[in-house]
């Protein structure tokens, strides 16, 4: 029996967003909000289109 990798892809986890079957913002891990055709998450402010599109925005600085 093999274990099954349990990592998926960036382009995984997009798409699984945009599709609904995830809830969970992929940059600060916060759960999203779908409206108007546009996923958005409050806490950080990143965005993605049902086209693929993304537009991350954040306020947040490192160190």
């Amino acid at each position: 029996m093999t274990a099954t990798p349990l990592i998926r892809s960036l382009d995984q986890e997009v798409l699984a967003l945009l599709r609904g079957a995830s809830l969970e913002c992929l940059v600060c891990g916060e759960f999203v909000q779908h409206r108007l055709g546009i996923i958005a998450c409050p806490e950080c402010g990143a965005a993605f289109q049902n086209g693929g599109e993304a537009r991350l925005q954040s306020e947040v600085q490192a160190g």
